[in-house]
């Protein structure tokens, strides 16, 4: 059973994940924290030690939201390549996913951080770090059971594909043309089904 603190704090992330995301660290202000709360500055304040730790939560509830789904997609049933499918499927709707998180945790915040807030900005690298490893391990798994050739060490390859993945959302964020991102989608699975495919 979860306390009325634990119950405020679990409210006040929830709210305010999306507002981070959206606005950066030091486009949110205050009052955008108490208008979405209806909280005053004292009642959120009091469930964190300053704006930086309640930032840093924020985003570690929105990557932990997005980590959890890799981790489904990459543990359905199926080869290494049906495993890999279901993650470029996921990507190509993934501003879907993210309308609701306020954009993409990882790229939004690792952008505005990088020269402001060192937390954010690590914790932003550690979630790239960790979405890398899920997918090198897809694949590592791919080329022991002699499903997949792999042309690079599956670390190598696993960063080249993220790298393209994200590069197509920041595209699509920027110019607000998701076609960036369906057809980066559809030229990785052509490069996949080419590259990797016994």
């Amino acid at each position: 059973m979860t306390t009325k603190a634990e119950r405020t704090t679990a409210y006040i992330i929830e709210t305010v994940a999306p507002i981070f995301t959206k606005l950066g660290y030091v486009g949110t202000s205050m009052s955008d924290l108490t208008d979405a709360t209806g909280l005053t500055k004292g009642a959120i304040y009091g469930n964190f030690e300053n704006k930086e730790a309640l930032a840093l939560s924020a985003f570690e509830y929105s990557s932990k939201k997005l980590l959890q789904k890799l981790d489904d997609i990459l543990s359905t049933e199926g080869s290494s390549l049906d495993k890999i499918f279901a993650l470029t499927e996921f990507y190509r709707h993934y501003d879907e996913f993210t309308k609701d998180l306020g954009g993409c945790p990882i790229l939004n915040t690792g952008v505005d951080a990088q020269n402001n807030n060192k937390l954010l900005a690590a914790a932003s690298k550690e979630a790239v770090k960790e979405i890398e490893g899920k997918i090198a391990l897809v694949l590592e798994n791919g080329a022991n059971s002699n499903e997949l050739k792999l042309p690079v060490t599956p670390l190598q390859f696993a960063k080249q594909f993220f790298t393209m993945i994200q590069g197509a959302i920041a595209m699509s964020t920027i110019t607000r043309d998701r076609k960036y991102l369906v057809n980066t989608i559809a030229y990785l699975e052509v490069l996949v089904k080419k590259e990797l495919k016994k």
